[in-house]
């Protein structure tokens, strides 16, 4: 009976000690839970100047580009420079070859060759035709001059009756005759050169025509050799030696090698926080270069806009056209703003419980509204102070759990 009894009591003193340990447990890990300090990941709120800052991605292009097309129907008879060459304006980049167009050219210039010898032999023409009326006309003056003096004497004789009245009559009537046929030659020989003056002036017209058409050719032909027509680099050229290329067909792209602009998407519902004038930092494999927005794209496109950044002035070492990049646009300055780095799981303008630490390394749940984030950091606008060191990791913890305890 009484070894019994000793059993009852041994009993209940072990399931004392099980509940008692259990309670124990139970309500501590309702108030102070033990995490390693290293596995987690700890900031602290930091009050200064906050930059909103708007992340995007995209390529270098260049601001000026020239697009060079074929002019008539060809085939490429040389490359000397592919995709990716520098040039300069005046580098030829490949020659194409057509025969009828330097047989046009040929014909042009021998027409504007006959209507040049043409003019001179028409101005030659009409020197003869000046020298021969102007001989006429000098005779037919001093006759009319020498009559006039015959006439003056024959009107003194006759009054004396010298000479008979009616042939000084006669004579003087054929001299008003001569003087005025000498004032129509006169009008014209006005209107032999007038004339003259608009058959060189008709085929000045005809040699300005031919130089024209001279002029067309011959640039046909010298676009058969493909210049850059500025400075740059190669951006795009596909052609084979031999293809034939008909008129528009692209022969290559020239893009300048700066000012350049970054060509970027940023996500759409950040879009409205960028704007024109805005300060950027492009981020290339050959370091950091600073630029401005110049442009904002008002159309959205798979759920991004977007945005122009001209880099600063400068040529820049191992940038160029078509490399990728990634921007930072400083779209906001906040002054006098508390943030931190941002908490694993939260999302801006949000409320989440946080765990704050204190000196003792005991970390307890608070409630903190967050605004704006910017890059890796985020705006908070209540529940913490400067200074404060909070936990930033994910804590795969109940929610009952209030309190935690860092421990080395």
């Amino acid at each position: 009976m009484k070894l019994k009894k000793t059993i009852v009591y041994r009993s209940l003193m072990g399931i004392s000690l099980v509940m008692l340990i259990s309670g124990w447990s139970m309500g501590f890990s309702n108030s102070l839970h033990y995490i390693a300090k290293n596995t987690v990941t700890i900031a602290q709120v930091e009050a200064g100047d906050f930059s909103i800052k708007v992340e995007g991605y995209g390529s270098l292009q260049s601001l000026n580009k020239r697009l060079l097309m074929a002019t008539s129907n060809s085939l490429v008879d040389e490359i000397m420079l592919k995709a990716g060459a520098v040039v300069k304006a005046d580098t030829v980049l490949m020659t194409l070859k057509n025969p009828k167009l330097e047989a046009d050219l040929r014909q042009a210039l021998a027409r504007l060759k006959n209507t040049k010898t043409l003019k001179r032999q028409i101005i030659l023409g009409q020197q003869r035709e000046m020298l021969n009326n102007e001989s006429d006309f000098s005779k037919l003056e001093a006759e009319a001059e020498i009559l006039m003096l015959q006439v003056d004497a024959e009107r003194t004789l006759a009054k004396s009756g010298i000479v008979a009245g009616v042939n000084a009559k006669r004579n003087e009537l054929r001299a008003k005759q001569l003087i005025k046929q000498v004032k129509l030659e006169q009008i014209k020989l006005k209107k032999i050169a007038a004339v003259h003056r608009e058959a060189l002036l008709i085929q000045d017209d005809l040699i300005s025509q031919s130089k024209d058409e001279f002029d067309v050719a011959m640039q046909m032909v010298e676009d058969l050799s493909v210049k850059a027509g500025m400075a740059g680099v190669i951006q795009r050229s596909s052609l084979n030696l031999g293809q034939s290329v008909s008129p528009g067909t692209e022969l290559a792209l020239i893009g300048s090698l700066s000012p350049l602009v970054a060509e970027i998407k940023v996500p759409q519902l950040q879009a409205h926080m960028v704007s024109a004038g805005m300060k950027a930092e492009i981020n290339t494999v050959n370091g950091q270069i600073l630029g401005q927005v110049v442009r904002v794209d008002p159309v959205v496109s798979e759920g991004a806009v977007q945005v122009d950044i001209q880099l600063d002035e400068g040529i820049y070492e191992g940038v160029k056209p078509m490399q990728l990049v990634d921007v930072t646009i400083l779209a906001q300055v906040e002054k006098g703003v508390h943030y931190i780095k941002t908490p694993t799981g939260v999302n801006e303008n949000s409320t989440a419980s946080i765990f704050k630490l204190n000196e003792e390394n005991i970390a307890s749940r608070v409630d903190v509204k967050f605004g704006k984030a910017s890059g890796q950091l985020i705006k908070v606008l209540s529940g913490l102070k400067a200074g404060d060191k909070i936990i930033t990791s994910k804590l795969a913890l109940e929610a009952e759990i209030t309190q935690i305890k860092l421990g080395s």
